[in-house]
């Protein structure tokens, strides 16, 4: 059986997030910040996001139409972190890093591919 038109990019996309899970700097993106912890978060970012919940979402197709819907969740994790974080702060260059990782992934296994 020929894999469908979708279930190419998705494998894809799976395969980004795989590599991004891979990096030593990524420990804090896997789950969802601790609003018992961080108690304003919530008032600050309005769409909380991590990769634990994009990898659960990558296991129904029904929730990734197309990769666009996987790099704008994954975009929202880094962005969250920016927003919340003091521009120039350790874990702002650590986001701003991955950003970057993750856009040089994206490009080359996904859009170029």
């Amino acid at each position: 059986q020929r894999p469908t038109e979708m279930w190419q990019p998705i494998r894809r996309c799976r395969a980004v997030l795989d590599r991004l899970c891979d990096d030593p700097f990524v420990s804090i993106f896997l789950e969802a910040v601790d609003t018992d912890v961080y108690t304003d978060y919530l008032d600050i970012v309005d769409v909380p996001m991590d990769l634990g919940t994009v990898r659960e979402k990558l296991k129904s197709v029904k929730n990734y139409m197309g990769p666009e819907v996987f790099a704008r969740d994954v975009r929202k994790v880094w962005n969250n972190c920016k927003i919340y974080n003091q521009h120039g702060s350790q874990i702002w260059h650590v986001a701003d890093y991955m950003s970057k990782l993750f856009e040089r992934l994206y490009h080359a296994w996904i859009l170029d591919f």
